[in-house]
């Protein structure tokens, strides 16, 4: 299963650069018991938990997906409608769900996914936040853009490029099921320490 991936990727990389669960969870500003559930697979990382560790670890976020990383290099790559795969399971809160692409491995700066997210009674609280730069695009339903104090209508066909190190969510505002096309930037290096942050009181759940 891609969460197991997941686990196993990120317990490798961090062993193959000599840190500790601590020290990992330092330059990340994740503790370490969150960083060892993720690493046994006892709970999902949302994207914005992924891409702190990939930036701690200093590698591409792309990375905790491939199966069998490849030395090679590859400049283009192809991914069919059909041949997405499930990046992390529905979140126990919301319910949304990542779908990734295939990734050309010479290709670092920026990360791309397809959110679906589930109509909610309850609208979540929490916000979250990262480094780089996100870009959003509404492919199918209507939600709420939520940045910092403001609320923005998203509909089909509208986007918003924005900085994500502002505490930010998405949520659905509609009856039926909502879809996003998510595109993460981060700088070319990613050896920057992330900014510690509280990102609320449930890390299984996040929305951007």
């Amino acid at each position: 299963m891609i969460e197991q991936q997941i686990a196993r990727r990120m317990r490798e990389i961090r062993k193959s650069k000599g840190l500790t669960l601590e020290r990992l969870g330092e330059i990340a500003g994740i503790s370490r018991a969150m960083l060892s559930r993720l690493e046994n697979n006892q709970c999902s990382p949302p994207i914005a938990t992924l891409s702190k560790i990939a930036q701690a670890l200093d590698v591409p976020i792309g990375v905790f997906f491939e199966e069998e990383p490849s030395q090679a290099e590859q400049r283009v790559a192809v991914t069919r409608r059909d041949q997405r795969l499930q990046a992390v399971r529905p979140g126990a809160q919301i319910g949304f769900t990542y779908w990734t692409f295939n990734k050309a491995k010479d290709l670092h700066l920026i990360e791309a996914f397809v959110i679906r997210h589930p109509p909610v009674k309850k609208i979540p609280k929490m916000l979250f936040d990262h480094p780089g730069e996100e870009f959003l695009m509404v492919l199918s339903g209507t939600v709420d853009f939520v940045i910092g104090r403001d609320t923005i209508h998203l509909e089909v066909g509208d986007a918003v490029h924005f900085d994500p190190s502002v505490p930010h969510r998405v949520q659905n505002r509609g009856e039926g099921e909502a879809e996003c096309l998510v595109v993460v930037a981060g700088e070319r290096s990613y050896a920057h320490p992330a900014r510690p942050v509280s990102p609320g009181p449930n890390l299984d759940a996040e929305t951007v």
